[in-house]
């Protein structure tokens, strides 16, 4: 019989979140964080108090494989984290480089490249409006030979209990709008969609995104959970 667990995130689970963020998120973030963007993401999951930091992590383990995980954070975490993530994301782009080109011509280039970054990071794409009691579900993924097995469900119960424990009301998050199975999953998992956010144009591509949401109050851990 499986062996099945969830828990939250701990730093050494490093490279196995960078690769599952990176399974859902291939044009967005690659887009933001350039082409070092899984050794950007593995840095910010081991720092505390960020977006993708292993304190807003879960992951679900089948017979000590890792098979999946969740990222999530309250409304609170989120704003006391913006700046953090900026400077960290900045730091580990190697952009120190400001510091040898001051006196160069190519500096102001540089310049321009951390402003514009700063704002992407700021945008409303990657940095959800929410509000007080809120949760924003940043990103859920699976190793593909884990899909289909309800293991997203058993992600999505545990992040939903802890957040009501937390005190939040309600979970938002961001999905493709060409992305049926997981829009499918959502709703069927009581989500709804709220609205279509502006699209981003990536390269020759627009990034087209709903909203959905959903109110926890009320939710209770389903029976035979185990979590450490």
């Amino acid at each position: 019989m499986d062996n099945v667990i969830t828990r939250k995130g701990r730093p050494e689970d490093a490279r196995d979140f960078s690769q599952l963020v990176l399974s859902t998120a291939s044009t967005l973030l690659p887009y933001f964080f350039g082409p070092d963007v899984g050794n950007v993401v593995q840095r910010l999951f081991e720092h505390t108090r960020n977006w993708f930091s292993f304190e807003h992590s879960y992951f679900v383990e089948v017979n000590g494989e890792i098979a999946g995980m969740a990222l999530i954070s309250d409304y609170t975490e989120k704003k006391r984290e913006d700046l953090r993530t900026c400077l960290l994301a900045l730091k580990y782009l190697k952009w120190g480089i400001l510091r040898r080109l001051a006196y160069s011509l190519k500096s102001q280039h540089v310049i321009r490249k951390v402003i514009e970054l700063t704002y992407l990071l700021r945008s409303e794409h990657i940095m959800v409006r929410t509000t007080e009691g809120e949760c924003y579900l940043r990103n859920i993924a699976l190793r593909c030979n884990f899909r289909g097995l309800g293991f997203a469900t058993r992600l999505l119960g545990v992040v939903e209990e802890e957040s009501r424990k937390a005190g939040s009301k309600r979970i938002v998050l961001d999905v493709g709008t060409d992305n049926k199975a997981a829009i499918k999953l959502y709703k069927r998992f009581g989500y709804s969609i709220e609205q279509k956010l502006p699209s981003l144009r990536i390269k020759d591509k627009n990034l087209e995104v709903f909203r959905m949401s959903k109110d926890i109050r009320g939710i209770r851990q389903s029976a035979g959970e185990n979590r450490t």
